[in-house]
């Protein structure tokens, strides 16, 4: 599901980009000439847009949180989240003729938490999964025409991921927060408004991994039906964002 939520997104994005290759020319009409985007050289700019997380994770123990005496009752849960996200970012980029290729680095906020009810102890156990904070580093390869440069990225993503379970009539509470780190791919379209500054849409997907993944949680004891959770996960975020960049030039 995942997947072709995903393949969805990608050709809603080239449509997208599409519409504003072909609109552009003529919004910008007024804006002031330039006789030749010149790409090269250093760059910061800003950005802001909405992403969408899927987390699914997997009990890799017996736990206090998925047994019943000697039972295991459960294995899997999932969270979907979607939220503003926005930050900055900073790069380099290297122009040989209509070819353009660089390196980026970025940083940005993010609010994308979803609770559930547990589907092993339904109305007992609430489980939340944040993601808050995403960085990247990429590399960038594109081509130029005119005022347009079309590119694609990838490269290294992490993020800032917490994951809390809750069981309201103890109190008992199994939290972390941790660093996962993956990889990102993605691409977009930059439109140069003049001379320094310019103005893209970027799609971004991020995969992340975490395994073996210990949740401290003081009240949940040793023993069959007890102990602390340990989890596997695999945390898959998309955004789409508008930026906006200052080019210092080459």
């Amino acid at each position: 599901m995942h997947q072709t939520n995903r393949l969805r997104l990608i050709a809603g994005c080239v449509v997208i980009a599409g519409a504003v290759a072909s609109a552009t020319p003529g919004a910008a009409a007024g804006l002031e000439p330039i006789a030749s985007t010149q790409w090269g050289g250093f760059y910061v700019g800003a950005q802001l847009g909405g992403a969408w997380s899927a987390s699914d994770w997997r009990f890799s123990n017996f736990n206090y949180f998925n047994t019943l005496g000697p039972k295991l009752v459960g294995t899997e849960f999932d969270h979907d989240a979607s939220g503003v996200i926005g930050g900055g970012q900073i790069g380099f980029n290297y122009q040989l003729g209509a070819w353009v290729v660089g390196i980026e680095g970025s940083a940005a906020g993010a609010d994308l938490r979803d609770s559930i009810q547990s589907p092993f102890f339904p109305g007992f156990d609430t489980y939340t999964t944040n993601v808050s904070w995403l960085t990247t580093v990429t590399g960038r390869f594109g081509f130029t025409q005119g005022r347009m440069l079309a590119y694609a990225k990838g490269g290294w993503a992490g993020a800032d991921i917490r994951l809390n379970l809750y069981e309201a009539n103890t109190a008992i509470r199994a939290i972390s927060t941790q660093w996962s780190d993956g990889w990102t791919v993605g691409g977009g379209l930059e439109y140069a408004l003049g001379p320094r500054l310019s103005l893209a849409g970027e799609y971004a997907y991020v995969g992340l991994d975490t395994g073996g993944w210990p949740l401290a949680c003081s009240g949940c004891g040793s023993g069959v039906g007890h102990g602390r959770p340990v989890v596997d996960g695999e945390i898959a975020i998309q955004s789409v964002t508008a930026r906006l960049n200052y080019r210092f030039g080459g």
